[in-house]
């Protein structure tokens, strides 16, 4: 047996298998949000520094992630999702673990939900939306014969509460928010009947008067909320959000300049945390409305991509999985665009790839070698894959 021949086809199995459109889009996301970064980050260098720790970690997250991700999309999903109860189990124990020992960085001393590895913190519920990507995949698969039984929807309201009850035991209302956005999501995909996302509204509805009468949404987090409404009598809590639009609208179509933005560059009446949460005003100020334009581009883009590869899944649990990723890039996107127009009130969710977190930057190429499996694993068959060799 020719083993050197045998060994060449299966590596061109390999490339021929492999999703280099999702790939590309997301190492394009990524060199763009290391250069805003870097742009944000740039007024603060000091004593010879040619980077910042934020765009030092953000790059190592980038190209760990990218390593994650073509060993994830060598494995095949089916095995990922059965092995759910030790991925939840996992995620469930660091969730836990954070909140006895969790730390507050310095950009959100509010949440002590991360962890301190030192080269960057680690935010755990990055992790827990990829684990619910995949066992909520999984349990809408082994119930679908059901789904629109009233038994099985309460089962899945009891699974989409372990994940937001975990993070608004840390702190982190914002993650809580995306958590239920992609449970509507994946809901909608798996093809629930349009009468429960009409009843689940109306409950929303009511159990956020319930909440806000009786006091339950307090302090800061009421304030946010008001202040949308009435931002000239709540400027301090409105100073980085208004600013920012300030900085998107001043960039005019093309821009002021890389590196030459009046309130990216300031040192002092600038945009807050515009290296995470605002840095779509980075492309906006320096780079106009082109620049801001192609980081939307970029991200729908790749969400597209990725529902595609969902339509193309060879089964139902990749269909699922497919749809949940989508879902939870779509969510974190159109809440950080909303956070930073004052269409939403500001609740710290960074936008995918591009904001500086290195936690964040990990998880998301970690689902996103999934979804690379799942089209791998849909296009070829299994024993023509480099791996299986």
């Amino acid at each position: 047996m020719d083993y050197s021949t045998d060994s060449r086809k299966s590596f061109l199995y390999f490339i021929k298998s492999t999703d280099f459109i999702t790939l590309l889009l997301a190492i394009c996301a990524s060199a763009y949000g290391l250069a805003l970064v870097y742009s944000a980050t740039y007024k603060n260098l000091t004593d010879g520094k040619i980077i910042s720790s934020d765009v030092r970690s953000m790059f190592v997250a980038a190209m760990l992630g990218l390593i994650i991700a073509v060993v994830v999309s060598n494995i095949d999903y089916e095995i990922i999702s059965k092995l759910w109860p030790l991925i939840a189990a996992l995620c469930v124990g660091l969730m836990i673990f954070t909140f006895f020992f969790g730390k507050a960085p310095p950009s959100r001393p509010d949440a002590k939900s991360w962890l301190d590895l030192k080269i960057f913190y680690f935010q755990p519920s990055e992790l827990l939306k990829v684990g619910f990507i995949i066992s909520f995949s999984y349990h809408l698969d082994i119930v679908r014969d059901k789904i629109n039984e009233l038994k099985t929807v309460i089962l899945l309201l009891v699974h989409i509460a372990v994940p937001v009850l975990l993070v608004m035991m840390t702190g982190d209302a914002g993650s809580a928010l995306i958590f239920m956005i992609m449970f509507i999501g994946m809901l909608f995909f798996a093809r629930v009947h349009w009468g429960y996302f009409i009843a689940g509204i109306c409950a929303i509805i009511v159990g956020f008067t319930v909440a806000w009468r009786v006091g339950i949404i307090s302090g800061l987090q009421r304030t946010r909320i008001v202040a949308l409404f009435y931002p000239e009598q709540y400027e301090a809590v409105m100073y980085q959000q208004e600013h920012g639009k300030i900085a998107l609208g001043s960039g005019g179509l093309f821009g002021q300049g890389y590196l030459k933005g009046d309130m990216t560059q300031a040192v002092t009446g600038g945009v807050p945390e515009n290296e995470n949460d605002m840095v779509l005003t980075v492309a906006g100020e320096e780079l106009g409305f082109i620049g801001a334009s192609i980081v939307v581009l970029l991200l729908g883009l790749l969400v597209l991509r990725i529902l595609s590869n969902a339509i193309r899944a060879r089964d139902n649990v990749g269909y699922l999985m497919c749809s949940g990723i989508a879902v939870m890039l779509f969510a974190q996107v159109l809440v950080n665009i909303g956070m930073e127009l004052s269409l939403l009130p500001c609740i710290g969710i960074t936008l995918p790839l591009f904001s500086a977190g290195g936690s964040s930057s990990l998880c998301i190429y970690m689902a996103i070698g999934l979804a690379l499996s799942i089209y791998r694993y849909s296009k070829t068959p299994k024993e023509t894959l480099f791996y299986t060799r």
